[in-house]
């Protein structure tokens, strides 16, 4: 065991000088870059989503945006390019900022910049954003500007979004209430088309044709009836010479006839107008009579003078002048009958046609009063949002000054690069003895041959060839631990501190320092 710890030890002391070439300089660079990396430091603010301050059972928002998709929305405006840039333009968090591109600018950005939220069931919504920089006060400023934008976005949305619900409404009222309009229009004109054959007037229209109905069946028996009492005269006359009547003994039957008329006008006169033609055909027909009596009174010798034949022409002629009337009067009623009955015909078609019309008008109508019920929580809902009375963000915990950095852990540095060149040193030194394949000692003859030597007799120098060999490593040695030391200090103040250089390589491998 002692001869193995020899051996290596033996061996370690001919590689030192390769040793030290990969232990110093990776050391000598963990400590350079713990010294010269400048301090981090991070401030931090909390946001949370508040509930709306009013019940919705009193009145309720438009803007009804879940509060995890809030902060998911303004954190990914937040972490937009022209935010970063706005903001990364205004306060200039970088020291370097203006050798850097736009998209350096960004990654450097969103690589300083934390967002944490936490939400859950019957738990506050919270959002938590954080930022690093080597300036203390540079925190507190970026983070006043994020808070700042998040704050406008949040009033901007949310005023924005009920500000376009109330006009969407409005319009919707508007178009609705045109649309009223025209459906009231189209009916109002429907009905003055068909204003005699609605279905309000069938009943009127029935009634009325049962009424001129009845009126025709009155005329045609009172035609009957005139008839008959003309046959029944001639036939008297025929018979016996003479016109049966009643009246006066003392008035010829020519001026009985006329008095009946004349008692008749009387009687009707008082029922209907003077211009009725039933007024102004009695009118007539005693005209005609009279004249007819004075004729025959100053006749000539040889014409007839037969006063019953006379009576009975003028009976006859009243007869005929009554039914002619009465025919007339019922080409009247039938054809007030035709329009009647052509207006109850068309009164079912209307019907429908009205039915439908106003069945669009009740559609509309529903709708309106929806679309007005709405617009009214619209109306209240943007008030709520203008006067921020709804859902809102609200400042838990504002950001202040750190005043202890975070980062970079110097002793952790120094520590790493420390086990790092002894780690990589070493198995550089394992490696090269395994791959070299040289025999150094019995063990590697019996292993290599696989023979047993008797003796084995190791190199033999003499004193001088071994003190020269001491001190040749020893001077190595020594010139690697202090001569690359001083070229890495030299990088690093003369060529590019070794915070930028690794700052460069992270970047370039992709590792965020």
């Amino acid at each position: 065991m002692i001869s193995e710890i020899r051996f290596y030890l033996s061996l370690f002391w001919r590689r030192l000088p390769l040793f030290l070439l990969i232990f110093i300089p990776i050391t000598a660079g963990a400590v350079l870059l713990a010294i010269s990396l400048p301090p981090i430091y991070s401030a931090q603010m909390r946001l949370v989503v508040e509930s709306s301050q009013i019940p919705d059972n009193l009145a309720q928002s438009t803007v009804d945006t879940p509060a995890q998709e809030q902060i998911e929305l303004f954190q990914t405006r937040l972490m937009t390019r022209d935010t970063l840039l706005d903001i990364a333009g205004r306060l200039r968090p970088f020291p370097d900022q203006a050798t850097m591109s736009g998209d350096e600018i960004i990654q450097a950005m969103q690589a300083a910049t934390t967002i944490k939220s936490s939400f859950g069931r019957g738990q506050a919504t919270l959002m938590t954003i954080s930022f690093e920089s080597q300036y203390p006060a540079m925190t507190v400023r970026v983070l006043d500007a994020y808070l700042t934008f998040i704050l406008n976005q949040d009033a901007q949305y949310r005023s924005q979004r009920a500000g376009q619900t109330q006009e969407f409404f409005q319009q919707e009222v508007d178009r609705l209430a045109a649309g009223l309009n025209d459906q009231g229009a189209k009916i109002i004109a429907f009905k003055g088309s068909n204003a005699d054959s609605l279905p309000d007037s069938l009943t009127y229209h029935r009634d009325l044709l049962l009424s001129l109905q009845d009126r025709v069946t009155q005329i045609d028996r009172d035609k009957s009836s005139l008839d008959e009492q003309k046959q029944r005269l001639v036939q008297a006359y025929e018979v016996t010479g003479r016109v049966m009547g009643s009246g006066s003994q003392q008035l010829s039957p020519e001026e009985q006839s006329i008095q009946a008329l004349r008692n008749e006008l009387a009687s009707v006169q008082s029922v209907y107008a003077a211009d009725s033609p039933r007024v102004i055909s009695l009118k007539r027909r005693i005209s005609q009579m009279e004249s007819a009596f004075a004729a025959a009174k100053g006749q000539s010798p040889g014409e007839n003078t037969d006063p019953a034949k006379a009576m009975l022409d003028l009976q006859t002629a009243d007869l005929d002048s009554r039914i002619k009337q009465l025919s007339s009067e019922r080409e009247v009623l039938q054809t007030q009958i035709s329009e009647v009955q052509d207006r109850i015909n068309r009164t079912p078609g209307n019907a429908v046609t009205l039915e439908a019309l106003q069945r669009d008008y009740d559609n509309i109508q529903a709708q309106y009063n929806r679309t007005t019920d709405s617009l009214a929580r619209a109306s209240t809902g943007e008030r709520i949002e203008t006067l921020s009375r709804g859902q809102r963000m609200s400042v838990v915990e504002r950001a202040s000054e750190p005043t202890t950095p975070i980062k970079p852990n110097r002793k952790r540095l120094v520590v790493m690069g420390l086990f790092a060149g002894l780690v990589l040193a070493t198995g550089t030194l394992q490696a090269l003895d395994l791959l070299s394949g040289k025999i150094r000692r019995s063990k590697d003859l019996i292993d290599g041959l696989g023979i047993t030597p008797m003796v084995t007799i190791p190199m033999m120098r003499s004193l001088p060839e071994e003190r020269a060999i001491r001190i040749r490593r020893t001077g190595l040695s020594l010139l690697i631990g202090v001569v690359i030391p001083l070229l890495l200090w030299g990088i690093h103040t003369y060529y590019m501190p070794f915070d930028e250089l690794a700052r460069s390589v992270a970047s370039r491998i992709g590792v965020s320092l």
